[in-house]
């Protein structure tokens, strides 16, 4: 039901009726904007890559397969402009380090713990850190990691697994070596 109506939007959307487009952003805006977040670690960078996702993808809306959850078909799109976004960041200013300090004075008034996880998160490798939120935090599975990922089922298996275990290290660390 869900994919149908899905696919019921997204041609609608394709005859022109941008109701059904905005039906589709409404629905899959959280997912795509905790993906960009948890990528960027800014609410305002966050919020300009989930809008450059659903740009994007209707730009690209006739080059949808149905066969292919759509919410999985906007999360690869999100993934690989993060990417992308990065990669340019990091060209421009060198380091990783300023976008850090920006993101840690927005969360300071968080939870310890939560603090304690996200500085975590945004120490693991970008491929292994992707799939550990598309599978913990998005609750995809396996399958749909890889498709989202273009990797094999046994990569994303592997890299959701290496990433669990890069955090359970980084936490331990960061806590005296008790989780």
């Amino acid at each position: 039901m869900n994919e149908l109506s899905d696919t019921l939007l997204v041609q609608e959307s394709l005859n022109g009726n941008k109701a059904a487009f905005s039906k589709l952003v409404m629905k899959y805006q959280t997912p795509v904007f905790g993906l960009a977040y948890r990528m960027t670690r800014s609410r305002d960078d966050a919020a300009d890559l989930a809008q450059d996702t659903f740009i994007r993808a209707y730009m690209k809306l006739n080059q949808y397969k149905d066969d292919y959850p759509l919410k999985n078909w906007l999360l690869s799109i999100c993934a690989n402009l993060s990417k992308n976004r990065f990669r340019k960041i990091s060209r421009q200013r060198g380091a990783e380090r300023d976008h850090f300090d920006i993101y840690q004075s927005e969360i300071r008034n968080e939870n310890p713990n939560r603090i304690a996880l996200e500085e975590a998160l945004a120490q693991i490798p970008e491929s292994h850190r992707i799939p550990l939120i598309l599978k913990h935090i998005e609750g995809l599975s396996y399958e749909e990691i890889s498709q989202v990922l273009h990797i094999g089922i046994s990569a994303a298996k592997m890299r959701v697994k290496r990433g669990r275990d890069i955090l359970v290290d980084l936490l331990n660390t960061n806590r005296g070596g008790t989780i």
